[in-house]
């Protein structure tokens, strides 16, 4: 897990949705695609009032009123984070192939689908311009799925902003709850094992889903936006073990 975030979203980066869920089998995208979607329709409420938290004000003066009282609240749950069993887990130098992150995480992948998508459309939704959006969603996970690779959670949640921190456990406190029945349905095929069965699929639905897939804004505004780029990096830390990352 803490490096398959990594993983999936440097196929993010480099190529948008589109390419992260090209690199799943057909049946593996079509299974990421719907439990992307059955997500979105869980979360998105929550979204929504996360953005209107931010824009109506309450969120900062929450924020403010904790940091008023030496962040009680954000010292307790950052100390909280640091005693989960993520963060416990001892760090393995297995050497694990990358496309195996693909095939036997594919919930994983439809949960950045869901969340960069979920995000993006909130935020534009609200009045920000598509290309803000798409940096502030698709472009930034990436970059905090490194900070995970390195040091987990509890540093990831050190290096950013206390602001955006704050954000984080709020957020994943109200998430949680909503998605314990989904996560409690699922099987391992999804995280763990992978899918098995061959690789047979019913072609209308595979071409309507990766119609979908392109054709949302976060991808074509994403694309565009990309083609300006020059010098991605994003491979050195994929090819550097776990004891060399953490080195780092």
């Amino acid at each position: 897990m803490q490096y398959g975030w990594e993983t999936v979203t440097e196929g993010l980066k480099q190529g948008g949705i589109t390419n992260m869920m090209d690199r799943l089998s057909n049946p593996a995208k079509i299974r990421a695609f719907d439990l992307a979607e059955e997500m979105k329709g869980i979360l998105r409420p929550l979204f929504e009032k996360h953005q209107d938290d931010i824009m109506s004000g309450h969120f900062s003066s929450t924020m403010m009123a904790d940091w008023a009282a030496n962040d009680a609240n954000l010292l307790k749950w950052r100390a909280e984070t640091n005693g989960t069993p993520f963060e416990l887990q001892d760090i393995t130098d297995d050497a694990i192939d990358e496309q195996t992150y693909y095939d036997q995480g594919i919930l994983m992948v439809a949960m950045v689908k869901a969340g960069v998508e979920l995000a993006y459309e909130t935020m534009v939704s609200a009045g920000i311009i598509e290309e803000s959006a798409y940096y502030e969603s698709l472009h930034e996970t990436p970059l905090i799925a490194n900070t995970i690779a390195r040091k987990k959670l509890y540093e990831m949640n050190v290096v950013i902003s206390d602001t955006a921190e704050y954000g984080c456990y709020l957020f994943d406190q109200a998430a949680r709850p909503l998605l314990k029945a989904f996560v409690a349905g699922l099987d391992a095929d999804v995280i763990g094992t992978g899918m098995t069965g061959g690789n047979a699929v019913d072609n209308r639905r595979l071409i309507d889903v990766n119609a979908e897939i392109r054709s949302h804004s976060v991808e074509v505004v994403g694309a565009r936006l990309r083609g300006y780029m020059t010098g991605y990096e994003g491979h050195l830390l994929r090819r550097l073990t776990p004891s060399e990352r953490l080195q780092r």
